[in-house]
């Protein structure tokens, strides 16, 4: 399969889970705020599975 025909059959909804995920991670990061240990922890992995999904949402539009 080339490129151009992936880009034309690539699963759309799929791509945009990953950016709402992506979004929503990021605004845990970003709002949460930080009152104990355990909040702590929800934002270092919140912060983690946005980054992990970055790197799945690139290699989905490289068609890898």
């Amino acid at each position: 399969m080339n490129i151009s025909e992936f880009e034309r059959l690539k699963p759309r909804k799929t791509y945009k889970t990953l950016i709402h995920l992506i979004k929503k991670y990021k605004k845990i990061v970003n709002e949460m705020p930080i009152t104990n240990d355990e909040d702590a922890i929800k934002i270092e992995m919140a912060a983690d599975f946005a980054k992990e999904l970055e790197g799945v949402k690139k290699s989905f539009a490289k068609g890898e």
